[in-house]
């Protein structure tokens, strides 16, 4: 299948949906400028740090927020992607008779101004206290498709156990015995989950995984793909430059792929260019190849060449035990390729170089770092 034929038939996407520092808006639309040809049809805007969608969720947008979150929305579109919101509102099934209200003003006035295409709506990294819990939530997301649903949007959530993999009851609460089925207690089958694999952070997506969560699910899943994301304590200090591999059951065992970013940018769009090959097909030296060519383009070979050798080392070996050597000759090159670099190589090696120097440091707020 071509990358065209992917783009059109599959959702496979960006879900911008780290902890940390937000990127900030300029980055943002340069950055999604250069999402062109890389077979990526959606952009969903959802970080963790921004408060109005999250901490303060339930306090009036200003004018101010709301006219930048269009100009973003307008971009993507503009890009040939369709755009998303992420919603979260903690602490809202805590008290529903008082914050439902509130919750449904938020996403009329979010639907109505930004006119998104997707609408996440997510319960994702909450502390979980209530039996009752995932009856609370089934009743959030019935109200939010009642709104959404005559637009046109398409409603994806994240319930707060959105894997199999035990670290969230140790950090977030026990779950309650009877979540998912009363999640899940007539929910309309267009409405879509988020799932990240076996563990948080999956390398790869099992047909027997896949099939689990559909299970639990009672639909396909929709994988949060937690590659290369890098704001947990360890993940921190390395960089995720490698293709993807291990997505070949993606396709046609789930119902789309939102990717989750690193907190550097524009060194995202290395592994962000083997995306749609690698749903296509477990074949490295394929997806190498298809990669190389969508960075081609823009990009200067000798750099490429550089960040391949070095890919490994960044993922496996983490900042504090390279040696002052090391990273003084990595420097040193990421220098001579200052000469003649284009705008977006320079970022790219501004962003390393910021990375070797520590300038990237850990959030606590990543309760599952």
């Amino acid at each position: 299948m071509t990358d065209n034929a992917s783009q059109a038939n599959f959702p496979a996407g960006i879900i911008e949906g780290f902890f940390g520092t937000p990127w900030d808006m300029k980055t943002r639309m340069a950055f999604i400028e250069n999402l062109k040809g890389f077979g990526l049809n959606f952009y969903i805007y959802a970080p963790k740090n921004d408060s109005c969608l999250r901490r303060i969720w339930f306090e009036d947008f200003t004018k101010e927020y709301l006219s930048e979150l269009k100009r973003l929305s307008d971009r993507v579109k503009s890009c040939g992607m369709k755009f998303g919101i992420g919603f979260s509102p903690l602490g809202a099934t805590a008290d529903p008779d008082k914050y439902l209200p509130v919750f449904m003003k938020q996403v009329q006035k979010l639907v109505t101004e930004l006119q998104p295409e997707y609408f996440a709506l997510l319960f994702d990294d909450m502390k979980i206290s209530l039996e009752h819990e995932g009856a609370l939530q089934n009743t959030f997301i019935k109200e939010c498709y009642r709104i959404v649903r005559p637009h046109g949007i398409h409603l994806v959530t994240c319930s707060s156990f959105y894997t199999t993999d035990p670290i969230l009851e140790k950090v977030f609460g026990r779950m309650p015995e009877t979540y998912y089925q009363d999640l899940l207690r007539d929910i309309p089958r267009d409405v879509d989950f988020f799932w990240t694999g076996s563990k948080v952070i999956s390398t790869d997506y099992t047909a027997g995984d896949l099939k689990l969560a559909a299970e639990l699910l009672g639909r396909k899943p929709f994988i949060w793909d937690n590659y290369p994301v890098n704001d947990g304590k360890k993940a921190s200090d390395h960089l995720y430059l490698r293709h993807f591999n291990n997505r070949q059951n993606i396709r046609n065992l789930a119902s789309g792929i939102a990717v989750n970013p690193m907190k550097q940018t524009f060194l995202n769009l290395f592994p962000l260019a083997s995306v749609s090959k690698a749903l296509e097909t477990d074949d490295d030296k394929d997806i190498v190849t298809s990669a190389l060519q969508k960075l081609s383009v823009n990009q200067s070979r000798e750099f490429i060449d550089f960040i391949r050798s070095n890919s490994e080392m960044f993922a496996s070996v983490p900042l504090p035990e390279l040696t002052e050597e090391m990273k003084e000759s990595l420097l040193t090159k990421l220098e001579s390729f200052k000469a003649g670099a284009d705008n977006r190589e320079l970022i790219q090696i501004r962003e390393l170089q910021d990375f070797l120097n520590r300038r990237y440091v850990f959030d606590p707020a990543c309760l599952t770092g």
